[in-house]
Order: structure tokens, then sequence, then C-alpha cells
């Protein structure tokens, strides 16, 4: 048997996809099916396949489409039916519903398809199953490489970070006016480069020209350099600062006061290296069944309140702690539209998606299998919305940031930061916490500007400075205002902000919700189930 193309048209003779498995060219794949709508015009309806005085057509319809494989007249009909049989299979794996939008969607994975099951013109001797699974090959060469690059970008972000540290240090030490150290140590090691093995093949050979004293004088100094080494600069130069007295500089002492609120009343833990920057919460309690809808929310806001870019994913995770519960199907709420494109839904591999695109029901695609039962959440639903600039439906805060330049100080900073909830979310937010990538102690809440209690948490060379405030209520806006020195405006930037809202019931932003849950093996039993809400603030950052 040969195939010769394998085609999707309308029944009006639209071609909507082609795939030539042969040297046949296009105008004549259009020629074959122009001639196949006037051959089915006439044929019977008893059978799904027509032929001409060339080749042969079989067919598979369905709504509004015709799937069709063109092969030569010589070739093995019964064989011909189960590839088309096998085509047939791949499409209703690929399409959730039979519209020319949701074909062309999926044009590369139906056309990859048909090339796993006929090469050359002839078909393999595969079943759907490994069909998908070519599809589905991971390669082991490309992971690693995907790893490589994640840890090149990794290093390449610890770098400019420990680099963006030092140049903010340098400058506040030339601000205070204490001695750059590392410009001596650079220095001296530009001037005692003996230990470089070049700089002693260079000296080696110039003295072995050179006079017999100049020899003898050179021999001399490496062999006193061998016997006693000089002391390193940095060293000397950390013994000069240590024998100084006291009428010299104190680093530690006058340090800068501002407003009202001096550095040294920030409590002593705020200054050490916070290891765990996210504390673990509790596991839920969990009755039987317990259902978390989990939504994180991220956004692009420049300092006037302005929204360039703004994303929310979520997931819907089910636990079940008893084996009787296992066999169980989630219900969600009618509203909810599966092919919705501004919710991108995505089920886990093991849930019948044709049911979920039909039904609204998150099942497994073996009914006689059931959810595991050890206590443990498994994914089974993912969404992600992307709003464009301006758009706030799914920002559940709002933020405005004022910065000007303090009149008395240079490099000071004088910076207000106003919030509210946005009134589509109109929802209480706790945890609330500003991040300023910046690692300087001369900073200081305005005493006089803090409606919202805001207080400094930590100050770290990882995370820079954290500040909390209390929880805000909806209907409520919340203001504080800090000083801080820095050397330009734009190193305080981007400030990430963290919260975080959770609630007992369907409370998603995106109205994502449980109707109920039931027995997937018994139908109209309902199984109880509780439903936890949570949304937090990823990558909320103001630029």
């Amino acid at each position: 048997m040969v195939v010769l193309a394998a085609s999707i048209t309308t029944r009006n003779g639209k071609p909507l996809l082609s795939r030539q498995f042969t040297d046949v060219t296009k105008d004549r794949v259009m020629e074959l099916l122009s001639n196949f709508q006037g051959l089915v015009a006439k044929g019977s309806s008893e059978h799904t396949y027509v032929e001409d005085e060339h080749v042969r057509y079989l067919y598979k319809p369905f709504d509004d489409y015709y799937l069709i494989i063109i092969t030569n007249r010589q070739s093995n009909i019964i064989q011909d039916l189960s590839t088309l049989s096998l085509f047939s299979q791949t499409m209703n794996t690929y399409l959730a519903s039979f519209d020319e939008t949701d074909i062309f969607e999926n044009a590369f994975e139906i056309l990859s398809s048909f090339d796993e099951i006929i090469v050359m013109g002839y078909k393999e001797n595969l079943t759907m199953a490994q069909v998908e699974t070519y599809l589905t090959m991971e390669s082991h060469e490309e992971r690693i490489q995907e790893i490589i690059e994640r840890n090149k970008e990794s290093e390449a972000t610890a770098e400019r970070k420990r680099r963006a540290k030092e140049i903010a240090k340098r400058e506040h030490d030339r601000k205070m006016g204490v001695p750059n150290l590392d410009s001596y140590a650079a220095d001296s090691a530009r001037f005692h480069g003996a230990n470089d093995p070049n700089m002693a093949n260079a000296y080696n050979s110039y003295y072995s020209h050179a006079s017999k004293a100049a020899q003898q004088s050179y021999l001399q100094s490496q062999h006193n350099s061998i016997s006693q080494p000089q002391p390193s600069s940095m060293s000397g130069i950390n013994d000069m600062m240590a024998s100084s007295n006291g009428g010299g500089m104190k680093l530690s002492a006058g340090k800068p006061r501002i407003g009202n609120t001096s550095i040294s009343n920030i409590s002593s833990s705020a200054r050490h290296v916070s290891t765990t920057r996210i504390d673990d919460e509790p596991k839920p309690e969990n009755n039987g069944i317990l259902i978390c809808i989990k939504e994180t929310a991220s956004a692009q806001i420049t300092r006037d309140g302005t929204i360039t870019a703004s994303e929310l994913k979520g997931v819907l995770e089910y636990r079940v702690n008893k084996t009787e519960l296992a066999h169980s199907k989630i219900i969600l709420d009618k509203s909810i539209d599966p092919k919705d494109r501004n919710l991108h839904f995505k089920t886990h591999p093991n849930i019948d998606k044709n049911l979920f695109n039909s039904s609204n029901i998150l099942g497994l695609k073996n009914k006689d299998k059931a959810f595991p039962s050890n206590d443990h959440s498994l994914g089974v639903l993912r969404w992600r919305k992307v709003c464009g600039a301006d758009d706030k439906s799914i920002l559940p805060l709002e933020v405005t940031t004022w910065v000007s330049a303090s009149e008395d100080t240079d490099g000071l900073f004088e910076v207000t930061m106003e919030y509210e909830i946005n009134e589509n979310f109109n929802k209480e937010l706790n945890d609330i916490k500003f991040q300023i990538p910046l690692y300087t102690e001369n900073i200081s809440i305005n005493a006089d500007n803090n409606d919202s209690n805001a207080s400094i948490e930590r100050i770290d060379d990882e995370e820079g400075i954290v500040i909390k405030v209390d929880d805000l209520s909806p209907g409520t806006s919340g203001v504080f205002g800090f000083s801080i020195e820095s050397g330009i405006e734009d190193s305080l930037f981007p400030i990430n902000v963290n919260f975080k809202h959770t609630s007992q019931g369907n409370d998603s932003v995106t109205g994502v919700s449980v109707e109920s849950v039931s027995n997937s093996q018994e139908e109209g039993v309902d199984l109880p189930f509780d439903v936890i809400t949570t949304l937090r603030g990823e990558e909320y950052s103001i630029l």
C-alpha cells in the first residue's frame, strides 16, 4: 500500500490541512481534493471510499468536515481503513471541539502524528499509545542543556547582585570618608608580581644577560624574599588601622540619625542574615477531601501607579486521606468556560481532558483507578491569565511611590509608599511586606508619616531591606514614609511587594470554584469536602 496524502477538508470542499507522504505537488493534491467532492456527491452513502481512474479516496466524516487519505488503486483497502481509523483517533486526542479554530491551533500536533503513522507513504506498525509516546518523548540531552543554561543564568544573576552590592558599599564608604582597601590591595598586587610565573621568567631572562654584579644582587634578593616573605599590603594596612589611636576616624561612632527614628532602634535580629525567608506554613487539616485553590499575582507597576503588565497563575490541588473517598471526581461551577481564551486551562495528564472541556468535571481517564489517598496534594488543574497595560482586573493591590531628594543631606531620599486594595478584589490582605533591593543601615521610618504602623523587619546583604506593615482591609488604604541613603534614586528599585490572602470556601480571583465532589463509580453519590482559597503576591514589582 502507498498513501499519497492525508487531508482534512470541509464538506464544501475547502482544504484545511494536508500532508503529502510522497513526491506529490501542492497543485496535484488540490486537484485530487477537488475531484473528491464530485465523487462523494455521486457516490453511495453506504461506503466510505470512492475511486477514480488513478487514485482511491478513503474518508471519514465528522461534524462538518472530512478526514481523507488518498492512496493508489493497488493499495490494500483493509489496511487503508485501519490507517484511517488510527488517523481518526489522533484527531480525537488533539481536538476538544471540531471547529476550524481548534484544528488550526492543533495543526502542528496533528501533522506530527500523521508523520509518525506514515513514513515515505507506508504505514508504520504502531498503536495510538505508541504514537503519543513518540510525540511526548523528552530528550535527555535537551534537559541537560536546559539545566546548564539555568545554572549559567543563576550564576550571572548572583554575580550581578554581588557586584551591585560592592559598588553600593564603595559609594557608601567614599561618602563616609573610609579609605578603599581594595584599591590598596590592587596596587600592591600590581607592584608585587614576583609570584606570577610569567614575571619570574621575564626577570630570569633579563638578568641572565646582565652583569655578574647585577646577577648576584638579583639572586641575593630572591634568597631574602624566600627566607623572609614580606607581609601583604592588606595586612600592613590593617595593622596601620588597628594601631591608630582614638583620635582617628571611628566608623562605629556617629551613625547618622534621620527623622525621629534612628537605625540603632532596629532590633539586632534584623541585621542578621535570615536563613529562612518564607516560614513553612502549617499543613491545613484535612477531614477527608481537601481542595486548595492557590493563585499567585504578578505585576509590573511604575512609580506613579501605572500598570505595565500583570499575570495571574492558579492551581487546583486535590488532597485525599481516606481510601473510601479516593474514587471521586470534582464538579466545577457551571460558570467556568474551559474554552475561555482569556483563561488558559491545562489539566493533569491523568485527568480526562475531554470530560473537563465538555462537562466542567475533573475526573481520571481510567475510571477504575482512584486518586492517591496518602494526604499529599495533587495539582489536577492549572490556569493562567495575562492582562495588558492599565488592566487592573486581576490586581489585588494598587501601589503608588513618591520619591524626592532630601534638601538637607546629599544622597538621602525621602520615599512615601501609598497603597490600597483594588475595588475588584475587595478582600483583606495579610502579611504585607515591601522589599527594597539595597543594603544599607542608614534608613529610618518617618514617625510623622506612618499610618500603616510600618517597621523594619530585617536588613541583610541578601535581600536588602524588608519593611512590614499592618494588614489591609477592603475599602481602606495605607501610607508610610521612610528616609534612606542611596547613591541614586534608581538603586531603590525594583521594590517587590509580598502579601497573601486566605479564606475558607470558593473565593478565587478568576472565579474558579468547586460545586461538588461525587463518587466516580456510583452516580448521584456526593462526597464531603472542604475548600481553601489562597492568593499570594509573587514578583509584584514597582519599577
